[in-house]
């Protein structure tokens, strides 16, 4: 009996140890956005307390809806759910970059999330995820300022300074590549 308990308390201890905090979660969704924010010459984002907070209350409203329904706030916001890692919200957010248009800078539902990360005069976050009893997890970010101005993009969304964006942005560095030679053997045929 006494052996039962023991182990019991072990185990309990483990998931303690092992469950990620509440300040472990902010710190890892602050991190990574500022990592992204980084490849496009942004300040880093600083985290706001009082505005997770108010996140931590809103994800719990819309997993206990299990809908992911926009607040009407003054802050910009993304929302998403996943069963597996929250984090993982942040990488799908940025992800849009690769339908976004830098040459005609302007909001689009397809890369709202995306501009919002990266939003340069957006200067602190709020971010708060609770559980659906669905198993979702919902996740709520919040900007300060709020980005995703009219008007405002091309100042506020710059392109990526980081080589692997460079190549997946460029439409015509493939054709190019290639092109350039056979011109240039055109150019110079010898009859």
């Amino acid at each position: 009996m006494r052996t039962g308990n023991i182990l019991g308390l072990c185990i309990a201890v483990l998931l303690l140890l092992c469950t990620p905090t509440k300040a472990d979660f902010e710190n890892d969704v602050l991190k990574l956005h500022n990592e992204y924010r980084e490849k496009h010459g942004c300040p880093s984002l600083t985290l706001d307390s009082g505005l997770s907070a108010e996140c931590k209350t809103y994800a719990e409203e819309i997993a206990g809806k299990d809908s992911m329904i926009h607040s009407t706030g003054p802050y910009g916001e993304n929302l998403c759910y996943t069963t597996s890692d929250p984090t993982t919200c942040v990488k799908m957010w940025y992800d849009e970059i690769k339908d976004y248009d830098f040459d005609k800078p302007k909001y689009s539902p397809a890369t709202g999330h995306f501009t919002q990360v990266i939003w340069k005069a957006s200067k602190e976050l709020g971010v708060g995820q609770a559980k659906s009893a669905t198993g979702k997890n919902y996740v709520v970010a919040r900007y300060k300022p709020a980005g995703n101005v009219e008007g405002m993009f091309k100042e506020n969304v710059p392109r990526s300074n980081s080589p692997e964006h460079i190549l997946k942005t460029s439409k015509y560095i493939s054709l190019y590549s290639w092109l350039f030679p056979v011109l240039v053997l055109q150019h110079f045929k010898l009859e």
